[in-house]
């Protein structure tokens, strides 16, 4: 088995993992102090912790209370404990998408090339199919349950390391709209198209990705290009491919430690 190793380009600009993961430990911190705002217990242990103490986390503690924070509280507990920030998120959705033009969105595209794990590890990590796993790659993930190309999906995320989480389930399909302002590269066989629209009522909010795979030996590419409607401000776009990029790296290394310690990146 290879060494991981990823690079990452985001908008042409070279980012390290030491990077992302300061945006992640920041994230994570932000994450637990509206947790702790709206309600949640946040614990180190048995001790309950303030916000001096929340700041006063290292990143991997900050990370594994996050983590058993959200998948302690599951789908239930979380939207219980958010429901009026959801409401308040689904209202300015709307707002933002109530003149949209199809075709009229910010984008923003981030590239990620790796080896030491295959494309199908890396998914079996980042899929519903197991809680703890989607929720594990970014502390921004609430809720990630079922497989997007079914049309099921439920996601309950943050966009761009802006605002607040909605919550949201998907769509997809192989094939690209005419009317975005990019088009599918032939260089990248595979593809998947999603869309999501609002989980209260199906609006649509016109908020997606357009993701390429390209597969190597040992590893693969992915280009993946974020769109939100221009009603919405440009950081969306700009941020959620730092969120997309953290989200995916994460996916990778905890599938090659599967494979380091197991011999397998499955459950």
């Amino acid at each position: 088995m290879s060494d991981l190793q990823i690079d990452i380009t985001i908008n042409q600009q070279h980012y390290t993992l030491e990077q992302l993961d300061r945006y992640e430990y920041e994230r994570t911190l932000h994450v637990l102090h509206e947790m702790k705002r709206l309600g949640a217990p946040v614990r180190d242990g048995d001790v309950e912790l303030s916000h001096t103490d929340i700041n006063w986390l290292d990143p991997q503690r900050a990370q594994e209370i996050s983590l058993d924070l959200r998948c302690d509280l599951g789908e239930e507990g979380i939207v219980a404990l958010y429901r009026e920030v959801l409401a308040d998120s689904d209202a300015r959705w709307k707002k933002f998408s109530q003149d949209y033009t199809p075709g009229e969105v910010h984008t923003s595209q981030t590239d990620i090339t790796m080896t030491g794990v295959s494309l199908p590890e890396t998914m079996r990590v980042l899929s519903g199919a197991v809680l703890r796993n989607s929720l594990a790659v970014m502390p921004e993930h609430f809720m990630v349950v079922g497989d997007i190309s079914s049309g099921q999906q439920r996601i309950m995320e943050t966009f761009g390391l802006f605002g607040e989480p909605t919550f949201v389930y998907g769509t997809a399909s192989t094939e690209f709209p005419d009317y975005m302002p990019f088009t599918a590269d032939p260089e990248y066989p595979s593809r998947l198209y999603g869309e999501l629209l609002l989980l209260s009522d199906s609006t649509e909010i016109h908020v997606g990705a357009a993701h390429q795979f390209r597969t190597q030996p040992d590893g693969f590419t992915i280009r993946s290009i974020f769109f939100c409607p221009k009603g919405a401000p440009r950081a969306i776009a700009d941020g959620h491919t730092l969120h997309f990029a953290i989200e995916l790296t994460r996916g990778m290394r905890i599938a090659h430690q599967r494979l380091t310690e197991n011999g397998s990146a499955s459950e």
